[in-house]
């Protein structure tokens, strides 16, 4: 497995103050805007309930996995805000197999709701907040946890995918 470069500082220090679901959601009401205001063709008709079907499993999926993700940050009483010192490092559960299951989730939720509700102009939007996560947010945060968890943190980060 490749390991990703740990960054030192963030690259985008406003973005990371900014927390990853502001960024989700903005760009998901300029989807919502840009849909209104451009009309970007939807699927056809026939297609439609198979999309919002899939679109409700994404979201639903993504619900259940950041409840599960949170539910691990409470019972090992550690911060899920970025910008807190985390008191322990979490392993277990979907930390198992993704190193940023809340992000995870935060993508499956907007995919899933921008097909339940017809957006296609969110779905080519996201790549914004996507990108800010990738090269701010989580860089950020990885290099907190290297300053926190030292070895340990690296182990887990040379074993377990940024995504998945």
């Amino acid at each position: 497995m490749v390991s990703e470069p740990l960054d030192v500082a963030p690259r985008a220090p406003w973005l990371v103050r900014s927390t990853s679901p502001v960024q989700c959601i903005l760009a998901f009401v300029a989807g919502a805007g840009l849909q209104h205001a451009l009309d970007l063709p939807l699927a056809p008709e026939g297609i439609r309930p198979a999309l919002h079907l899939t679109g409700t499993l994404l979201a639903d999926a993504g619900l259940v996995l950041a409840v599960w993700a949170f539910a691990l940050f409470a019972r090992r009483r550690t911060t899920i805000i970025p910008a807190h010192t985390p008191a322990r490092l979490i392993l277990r559960g979907p930390f198992r197999w993704t190193r940023n299951p809340i992000y995870l989730a935060q993508v499956l939720a907007y995919v899933g709701l921008a097909l339940m509700l017809d957006l296609p102009w969110a779905l080519l939007l996201l790549p914004l907040p996507v990108l800010a996560l990738q090269h701010a947010i989580i860089p950020f945060e990885e290099t907190r946890l290297r300053a926190c968890f030292g070895s340990e943190y690296e182990a887990y980060r040379a074993a377990v995918p940024r995504w998945l």
